[in-house]
């Protein structure tokens, strides 16, 4: 008799987690950290002809402009061996909501955001011990020889990431693996502003700091994705880990050709009800 009641307990067990496993998804909400990847190959590839049209606004030539874009050159190679350009990380904070669908192939349509700024910056910074001035770089005395310049610059950063996917999901009560598809609007734009207050030089300096095209560093992307997800937690409560690998439908850029990076992913908790 208990090996038959056993042996029947293990069986109705066995349902109810492979049912669960093919139910109809539940909505829920959640917040997460993400990282949304830029391509940064293109200014890397700019930096050269935009430091060298600087140079001659300046009236830098010769033997002095060839060492200065030289040096650029290599220290621009190496920051390409330690760093991956290619996949530069923006991270952002965001959410996300999802419904659930009655649907054999599909469980749930989500909805989430991302946003990064620089007040978001300057928290982070903040919650970790450093802070950041505003504006970087304020009043700073250049000797120019004949003349002493003063320079001010400053660096605004913001990105926002929004994505609409579809999922498939299988639940194990404590553990969940998703496998989903979508499309992503991403937008973002990184603004410098110099300022060089030079009486004597004004006119090469405005001309070299045209050149520099400080208003090209914005970019646009509208993409499809893939993505897989792995949740830790019981069902109401869940630890989520997602990676996404992102293609292009349509890229628009300005001067620097910033693109937004193939890959992307995110870490965080979500409530389902």
């Amino acid at each position: 008799m208990n090996r038959k009641y056993a042996l029947a307990k293990g069986l109705v067990f066995g349902v109810i987690i492979l049912l669960s496993s093919f139910a109809a998804f539940p909505g829920g909400v959640g917040l997460d950290l993400s990282v949304c990847t830029v391509d940064l190959s293109g200014p890397f590839a700019k930096a050269h002809t935009a430091a060298s049209s600087a140079l001659t606004a300046l009236g830098v030539t010769g033997s002095s402009a060839t060492q200065i874009l030289q040096d650029l050159d290599t220290g621009l190679a190496d920051i390409e061996e330690v760093y991956p350009i290619e996949y530069f990380p923006l991270p952002m904070i965001g959410g996300t909501i999802e419904i659930g669908l009655p649907f054999i192939i599909i469980d749930k349509v989500s909805f989430s955001g991302g946003l990064l700024n620089d007040f978001i910056l300057r928290g982070v910074a903040g919650m970790a011990g450093y802070s950041i001035p505003q504006p970087i770089v304020s009043n700073l005395q250049v000797d120019l020889g004949s003349e002493t310049a003063d320079v001010t610059a400053d660096l605004q950063v913001s990105a926002f990431k929004l994505t609409c996917e579809v999922a498939k999901h299988l639940d194990l009560l404590v553990a969940g693996i998703e496998l989903g598809a979508g499309v992503d609007l991403i937008q973002g734009s990184i603004v410098p502003t110099l300022t060089v207050t030079a009486p004597a030089h004004q006119t090469e300096v405005n001309a070299a700091i045209t050149a520099l095209h400080l208003d090209g560093f914005a970019w646009t992307t509208f993409a499809g994705h893939i993505s897989g997800q792995i949740e830790l937690g019981p069902p109401f409560l869940r630890l989520v880990v997602q990676g996404s690998y992102l293609v292009p439908l349509s890229e628009e850029s300005g001067w620097w050709g910033i693109a937004s990076g193939k890959v992307s992913g995110k870490i965080g908790l979500v409530i389902r009800f």
